[in-house]
Formats: C-alpha cells, structure tokens, sequence
C-alpha cells in the first residue's frame, strides 16, 4: 500500500524497506517505511504511526483470512441474509429482548445450533452469537466467530454479511482475544448491520459515493438514480489490499445478482487485480482501458465508489492492553 497508487498497481522495479527503528524485529511505530525506484533513488519515506500499525495489521488479517476462506459460505437465496443449514426450531420459539432504545420487543427464534441462533425481528433475520450452550455453560464471542470459519458449511449468507464476518475476524486477530470478548458483545449478523452503533457498515468506515440515472452504462445497460458512482481514483477513490469494495450491476437494484461485495486482495503475477467474494472465491480481473468495468469476471457489472476502510477508533479504543502499540 504504500508503493501502490490509486489504481493498486506497483510501478516496475519499486521496492519497499523497512528501517527498524525500534530494533524489535517487527513493524511498529516509529519505523521508516522506505520505498525506491528501479534505480535504487528514494520514492518516498514515511514514519509509520499507530494509526498505521493497526491498519496493517488489521488489513493482512483480512487477506490472510480470505485467502484461507476457498469461497466462504453459500449464498443464500431470496435476499434472506443469514441461515443457519438444517438447523430449524420447531416450532418456532417466540421471546422477549431488548432493543438498542431499552425497549422490550418480541423476537422469533428460527434456527439453532451449539453456537448461533437466527431470530427475526421485525421482518428482518439476524444471526446472533448464543452466550451459554443448553446446558448453561458459557460461549465467548470468538468461539461462535470461529466455528463460521472452521464450519462454513453449516452456514449460508449473502454477499454482504462475510464483510461484517471478516471485520470481526481481522479485529479479533488485530487486538487479541480478551480484548475483543471484552468488548464485541453479542455478534449480531444480517447484512451489512453494526450491532456496536446500529448502523450498516459493517463496522468499517465506509465512503459512498452515487450517481445520476444514465451515467454510467455496461453492455448497454445504464445505472438508475442512486446507484454507486464508477470508482474514480481522480475523486480519492483508492485500491488499497484488504478493503472491501462494491461491484454494481446497472439498472438493478432488486435481484439478488444486484451487486457484488468483494474484498481486494492486490495483483496476481500477471498484474491481474484480485478480488475476492463469497460463494464465488478469488476472482482475477483486467479492466477495461480508461474504465472500471471488468473485461472478463463480473462483465456485466463496473467497480463501484464503495469503499469501506477499517474502523481504526474502535481498534483503538478495543486494545485495551496495548499489545498493539507495544
């Protein structure tokens, strides 16, 4: 990231070094990120911050996971967002809970297994990490986070929900396992919802960028109003390793093949971008000249201005032993 430009590509004969500044052996902060041309002439140098130390950190996690992850978990048909596989409660089980207002509401329990439970609220399905087994022994958080991981079989979502997944994957790794049963609470899943502040972004700091009806056309397709405008480095768009990012289908905004939300894990040895998605696995791309729109792989689709960076506060404010900056 710090050798790329906007458009994720390493100039030809660009080098990265590391001055050790600390002398631990490990990136942290305060070392001299030292980046040289093919000539051997200095680029660029920079002093790495904390800021930077957990961005790193947090964004190799997530390339690691997702290269691990073969395609993930099966998409879920029909726009359900979560489903726990042959796991059904019958009959259904209705109960009481606590909205984020303290207010008292009524949820239906669909599915189950030994660390997950899918309820419906409102109309709307959610996964939530169980806090005690059936026979009342507790569960932390990382334990039900992993078993998406070791068993993604036992579990189908859509393309939205694996970004909110490998967030609190990439955190747990980032900050360590106390920290962050400490302070995740309850994993709620659906989407791209934020149980922390209820908003949906996953729990990344997103940036959205839309465009005018017709101003953006694929294979003869023009995009609707308030669709993602084309990714454009030229407006600050980046291609940073790690990040997560939206391929748009224009002129649909109601099937389930509307979008792709995809995390981006650099260039393969033929300078082929690489994307990763569930369901589908790792997807090498070549766009258009003069265009964010695929040449081959999502064809009917272009690279959206959707871009969702890691939440560097919460990170912070989680690591509450330093282990990070230490």
């Amino acid at each position: 990231m710090f050798a790329t430009g906007s458009q994720g590509v390493v100039p030809a004969g660009y080098q990265v070094s590391v001055l050790d500044s600390s002398g631990n052996n490990q990136i942290s902060s305060n070392d001299t990120i030292i980046v040289t041309d093919a000539q051997g002439q200095t680029v660029s140098q920079s002093r790495l911050s904390g800021d930077d130390i957990y961005a790193l950190r947090f964004r190799e996690s997530m390339i690691n996971n997702v290269e691990s992850a073969g395609k993930g978990w099966d998409f879920d048909p029909g726009l359900q967002l979560v489903k726990i596989r042959d796991a059904a409660v019958n009959p259904p089980e209705n109960r009481l809970y606590t909205d984020k207002y303290g207010w008292q509401q009524q949820e239906t329990v669909l599915e189950r297994n030994q660390f997950w439970e899918v309820v419906n609220r409102g109309g709307q399905r959610f996964m939530l990490a169980r806090t005690s087994d059936n026979q009342g022994n507790a569960i932390r958080p990382s334990d039900a986070l992993n078993d998406l991981f070791n068993h993604p079989e036992r579990y189908s979502v859509d393309c939205a929900t694996p970004m909110a997944i490998f967030n609190l994957k990439a955190t747990l790794e980032t900050i360590g396992e106390d920290d962050f049963n400490r302070n995740v609470g309850q994993i709620t899943l659906s989407g791209w919802y934020d149980q922390q502040d209820g908003n949906y972004d996953g729990g990344f700091i997103g940036k959205v960028r839309t465009a005018q009806a017709g101003t953006i056309t694929v294979n003869g397709v023009s995009n609707l109003a308030g669709e993602t405008a084309l990714f454009d480095p030229a407006k600050g768009d980046t291609l940073i390793p790690g990040n997560s990012y939206y391929f748009d289908k224009p002129g649909d905004n109601t099937s389930d093949e509307q979008g792709w939300n995809a995390i981006y894990l650099g260039l393969n040895d033929q300078g082929q971008h690489r994307f990763w998605s569930s369901s589908v696995g790792v997807v090498n791309l070549n766009f258009k000249p003069d265009s964010w729109q695929p040449s081959s792989g999502f064809s009917n689709y272009y690279l959206g201005a959707a871009i969702a960076n890691p939440n560097i506060d919460r990170l912070q404010s989680w690591d509450m032993d330093g282990s990070v900056r230490a």
